[in-house]
């Protein structure tokens, strides 16, 4: 008979959080009478095919613990299917579980409490598609321009600070070689077409550990939400970025919201990448949109969440 619950621990994440965290959860599991395992992943991709693997042995419900892109590994396995998600916020960012409402910081025997509980969500993910490659789907947010391209910057690059702040060092580090390229977006909202600094879509509002890129995004209306900054010199950014913390930079006029169920991004002089989640996705021309409901998560409701 397969476990309950399968643990599955990024042994990189979070200065090795995402190991101790998963192995203390399975042990809690097991005190308190369930049946758990954990497996640590390997390599990039393991999280995926393993919790792929649970699906087909009829495991009930899958943790993943690490950070969001282990997250987004696990929940692209079990889109669609009757298996449980539960989050562990073992990462650097842990930017999909605060859009559950799962502290990062929280004890042990609460973590474990909501894994074990029984209240439950069906939440959205966002997809990317791109012509001749394979659909993917992603969490939080995505990427493109500068920060798909602080994104990568932090992705290859490792320091001795972690989170938010290796964000902000990243920022520092490719704003001095960044040049706004044109985009062409298309939407519910209508038609954008010109130069910018970035165009995050969220199926979710925080990406880089604390950084409210899209206020009011929610993780289960059906909706992306896009904020796309304009073209504006590197100090006008310099000044933007501090207000991305509370949201308040979606008042500056070189910045737009819009909402979309379905987003196409074409960038006419060159690909550009996207990142989403802290991994990439691919590059452009893409599609982005909304599989609403397909994932089924072990977190408060939205209306229990503080």
């Amino acid at each position: 008979m397969p476990p309950e619950f399968l643990v599955i621990a990024n042994p990189a994440s979070g200065k090795r959080r995402g190991e101790h965290l998963g192995g203390d959860a399975v042990a809690r599991l097991k005190a308190l009478g369930r049946g758990a395992e954990l497996y640590l992943t390997r390599s990039g991709g393991d999280a995926r095919a393993r919790a792929r693997q649970a699906v087909a042995e009829g495991v009930a419900v899958v943790a993943a613990c690490g950070g969001d892109g282990t997250q987004q590994e696990v929940a692209e396995a079990l889109a669609g299917t009757a298996c449980v998600m539960g989050v562990l916020p073992g990462g650097r960012c842990n930017d999909f579980a605060r859009a559950l409402g799962i502290r990062r910081k929280a004890p042990l025997d609460e973590l474990v409490g909501i894994l074990a509980g029984h209240s439950e969500r069906k939440v959205d993910l966002a997809r990317f598609e791109h012509p001749g490659a394979p659909a993917r789907r992603f969490c939080t947010v995505a990427t493109l321009g500068f920060d798909s391209a602080v994104t990568e910057f932090v992705r290859t690059h490792r320091f001795p600070i972690r989170g938010t702040a290796e964000y902000l060092h990243g920022v520092v580090r490719v704003l001095m070689n960044f040049e706004p390229p044109r985009v062409l977006l298309k939407g519910d909202f209508g038609t954008f077409d010109g130069r910018i600094m970035l165009a995050a879509t969220g199926n979710s509002e925080f990406y880089g550990g604390a950084m409210r890129i899209a206020p009011g995004a929610r993780i289960d209306d059906g909706l992306l939400d896009v904020c796309v900054v304009e073209a504006v010199s590197r100090t006008t950014l310099l000044r933007i970025l501090p207000k991305v913390f509370s949201g308040g930079h979606v008042r500056h006029k070189a910045v737009r919201m819009l909402r979309t169920a379905r987003l196409e991004i074409q960038t006419p002089v060159h690909e550009l990448m996207l990142c989403a989640d802290g991994e990439m996705l691919g590059s452009t021309p893409a599609i982005l949109s909304v599989d609403p409901g397909c994932l089924r998560v072990r977190a408060q409701s939205s209306n229990d969440q503080v």
